[in-house]
């Protein structure tokens, strides 16, 4: 946060108003996370992180995405869908490349068309993004769906009827793990030990489990009230 502080000062003196005012809106959005979870009842970091080096993970990924600077903020969206049961989507947020829990966030699928991935896709881009669409908080540095090129394009539909736009869409397909990006026609193939394929499957790992466990606690509920 310091080090943030004193970028946007340097910027604001060399007159880079729009950095100054990116760095600015950063340190809001990471003090309010912040207090989120000092009043948080657990300490929401999670210790053990299976990327070595967050720091070249993140620097990587500014590499590969042709972003401005290393991301700070990622979040990344999955569906779970066990045995045709309760549909459930997860947002999970990272930090600087460790994962920041109080953030983490669950959402029951309501659209009752099925087993149907993209329209569940687009339900939970629509509800967590609708107030930065409007200006109202802003977006993370990168938006990771799980899924290929069809649930990009499902997000992306979303999106294009949001006033605001966000930085960085991508996915990532399982198996061969593409990088599927919003910028690029064709995927990026990176080597199964880039540290910015290892963040971006970390992330996309975490949104899956923590989806899964949503799903188990529905399906746990369900089968109480039954009995």
């Amino acid at each position: 946060m310091a080090q943030m502080h004193e970028q946007m000062l340097a910027s604001s003196r060399d007159m880079n108003f729009e950095r100054a005012a990116r760095l600015r809106d950063q340190i809001k959005s990471l003090t309010a996370l912040g207090k989120r979870a000092i009043e948080g009842e657990q300490t929401y970091w999670q210790p053990e992180a299976f990327v070595t080096d967050p720091r070249e993970a993140t620097a990587k990924l500014q590499e590969i995405l042709s972003l401005p600077e290393p991301p700070r903020i990622l979040e990344g969206i999955d569906i779970a869908h066990l045995q045709g049961g309760e549909l459930v989507g997860s947002k999970v947020c990272f930090i600087d490349g460790q994962p920041f829990k109080n953030a983490y966030r669950r959402y029951k699928i309501k659209h009752g068309q099925g087993n149907n991935d993209y329209l569940s896709i687009q339900e939970v881009v629509s509800r967590r993004y609708r107030e930065a669409g409007q200006s109202n908080e802003l977006y993370p540095d990168i938006i990771l769906i799980d899924g290929g090129l069809g649930q990009l394009h499902s997000a992306m539909e979303v999106f294009k009827t949001m006033d605001v736009k966000p930085p960085m869409v991508i996915a990532l397909a399982k198996k061969e793990e593409l990088v599927y990006t919003q910028a690029k026609h064709e995927p990026l193939k990176l080597p199964r030990n880039h540290p910015g394929l290892r963040l971006l499957q970390y992330v996309r790992d975490e949104a899956h489990r923590f989806a899964q466990h949503y799903h188990h606690i529905l399906r746990r509920k369900k089968q109480h009230n039954e009995l």
